[in-house]
């Protein structure tokens, strides 16, 4: 008999793996990207501590489009699991990836949120969260000193949980992002503490050798953001070539522009030189650094300017404060830079819209209708959805889906429809494996999907309400994105008691959002933003008489009598007719005191 002596592992055998880096994650070291991508993305991909990892990789490499990706999967994972504390670091290193590429829209409403759970309470976080607003502090109003406190507050935090390699690489940063603060008093100890806790491994051992005396050898064994940043900045030899990976990465390409401009200087190339200064000078307002203030003091006495600090200083901070438009703009544009035939394509992947029908966007761009030979096939698809990971264990959804009845009917019930269900979607054009029954665990494969419109209402909402107590405009900004986005869940389904449920929910996160968006245009005085909120929130809950009271005193403070009585009366038939009813004697007497 023929031996296959390549043969991949069974499923059990992935799992042992799983659970040996899963340990080494704990252990406080970093798995070898290679051993971490051997596994197969389906199994890697439902470990919370692998997906981590390789967040963790994809930002130290510079792989921050792909990275990206991940962590807004993660961050919806975490959501779904209400692990806050998860949560939060997801958040913080999708809050350094937004800073590195300049993103400062985008990187607004995750930075209030790290600096208010910061502030409230600090034991929740994770180093990567003073990592994140130091960089913030920095970039945004060019609070140097701030920032280098954060940086401190970040390694300090990595040291306590017991994570020498990221307290490294935050110090690393920290002497990246000004070489000339090292003389902190604590410099020594804190390189006596990783010396200690980093023996034996090989990228401790770079890493410590590059926070002492860095070289040339040494920081090319650094992963490759910090490699090229080392050589830059510690060794003074920015490389004008810049690693694909790094190109949508900003404060490198302000080095690799640096390299140019004193090549086309030297070459007598002024016009050149000079063009690729007005760029480095509108990178600039994105990313901010003690460092790159000296390079560009520097660089400005060839241009017309002085080379003084502080002025070179002033400047960029009031450039960035005015820069924030500007910024996400500036960022894809550099982006698109990348050459194309280099260029890593990310799988394409569906959307999935389940509220107001179900709809499915396939990576052409085309919409599909799906036809279930049961409705039950529909109703399970979208339980699955609806729980973490998008899988059950099986006891839990023969309860919900299939509800009380001879549990060997029940059983044979569930594989039918999985039957239905796994056919359905095939025709759609999916994977056939796309549901899977495992272990006693029902579920879905987690990659198939790029978007789901009721993950993205949920996170949506969930921000703006962590933020409404301390920032409201960012909070309605996000409510703003939200409610469009409502809908009836699954409307072609028939009734189900937890379906019932869940739209019950989603009905009053709506609602709420409305009554929070009503009282924000009410400090602002946008009365015709009210009026639409109002309007709003009457057409979704015609029965809640709280809404039509508050558009009666609107009316009234307008001086339009005849539309609040017009209210008044519409208050009345509902009453009436739904609820059996007159109105609240409160209500009418706003009208006829």
């Amino acid at each position: 008999m023929r031996v296959n002596k390549q043969a991949k592992p069974s499923h059990d055998g992935w799992l042992i793996e799983v659970l040996k880096v899963e340990q080494t994650i704990l252990d406080g070291q970093m798995p070898a990207i290679e051993q971490l991508l051997a596994i197969p993305a389906d199994i890697r991909m439902k470990s919370p501590l692998l997906l981590r990892a390789e967040c963790e990789d994809g930002l130290l490499q510079g792989r921050l489009i792909e990275t990206k990706q991940r962590l807004e999967a993660a961050l919806k994972g975490f959501a779904a699991q209400a692990d806050d504390s998860a949560m939060l670091t997801m958040m913080a290193m999708l809050g350094l990836l937004y800073e590195q590429v300049g993103d400062k829209q985008e990187s607004k409403p995750v930075m209030a949120l790290l600096a208010q759970e910061w502030e409230r309470n600090p034991e929740s976080c994770s180093g990567f969260v003073p990592w994140a607003l130091a960089r913030s502090a920095a970039n945004r109003t060019a609070q140097y000193e701030t920032a280098q406190q954060l940086f401190i507050a970040a390694a300090e935090r990595f040291r306590e949980e017991g994570k020498p390699l990221w307290m490294g690489y935050v110090l690393l940063d920290r002497l990246l992002f000004d070489p000339a603060e090292t003389e902190h008093a604590d410099w020594q100890l804190w390189l006596n503490w990783l010396g200690r806790h980093m023996a034996g491994s090989r990228s401790g051992t770079v890493l410590l050798g590059c926070l002492e005396e860095p070289s040339l050898e040494l920081c090319e064994q650094l992963p490759e953001r910090f490699a090229y940043l080392g050589k830059a900045i510690l060794l003074k030899q920015p490389d004008e070539s810049l690693p694909v990976n790094l190109k949508a990465d900003i404060e490198s390409t302000l080095y690799s522009l640096g390299a140019k401009i004193k090549r086309l200087l030297s070459e007598d190339q002024q016009a050149q030189a000079e063009q690729a200064y007005r760029k480095l000078e509108r990178l600039g307002t994105l990313v901010a650094t003690p460092a790159l203030v000296r390079q560009a003091a520097g660089l400005k006495p060839f241009f017309g300017g002085s080379a003084e600090p502080e002025a070179s200083e002033s400047a960029s901070r009031q450039a960035v404060v005015t820069a924030a438009d500007e910024s996400l703009n500036a960022a894809t544009d550099y982006r698109e830079e990348t050459d194309a035939a280099d260029a890593v394509v990310p799988e394409a992947k569906w959307r999935l819209q389940l509220m107001d029908g179900i709809r499915f966007q396939t990576p052409e761009d085309k919409q599909l209708e799906p036809v279930w030979k049961r409705r039950k096939a529909g109703e399970l698809f979208v339980y699955l959805l609806l729980q973490p990971n998008y899988k059950a264990n099986r006891e839990q959804v023969i309860e919900r889906v299939f509800g009380e009845g001879d549990p060997a009917k029940r059983s044979n019930q569930l594989y039918v429809t999985l039957h239905d269900l796994r056919s359905s979607l095939k025709e759609l054009g999916m994977p056939e494996d796309l549901v899977y029954a495992k272990r006693g665990v029902i579920g879905i494969t987690e990659l198939t999907f790029d978007s789901i419109d009721v993950e993205n209402y949920l996170t949506l909402s969930r921000v703006g309400d962590q933020l409404w107590m301390d920032d409201r405009e960012e909070a309605s900004r996000l409510y703003e994105k939200a409610l469009p986005l409502y809908g009836q869940l699954g409307t072609e389904l028939p009734y189900a008691e937890w379906l019932e449920r869940v739209r019950e929910q989603l009905l009053d996160r709506q609602t709420n959002m409305i009554k929070r968006l009503a009282a924000y245009y009410a400090e602002l005085f946008d009365e015709a933003r009210i009026e639409q909120c109002l309007a709003e929130w009457i057409a979704l809950r015609p029965e809640q008489e709280e809404a039509y009271e508050a558009m009666i005193r609107l009316c009234l403070r307008g001086d339009r009598r005849i539309e609040a009585i017009g209210w008044y009366r519409r208050l009345e038939r509902v009453c009436k007719e739904e609820l059996g009813s007159e109105p609240l004697d409160e209500v009418k007497n706003l009208l006829w005191r």
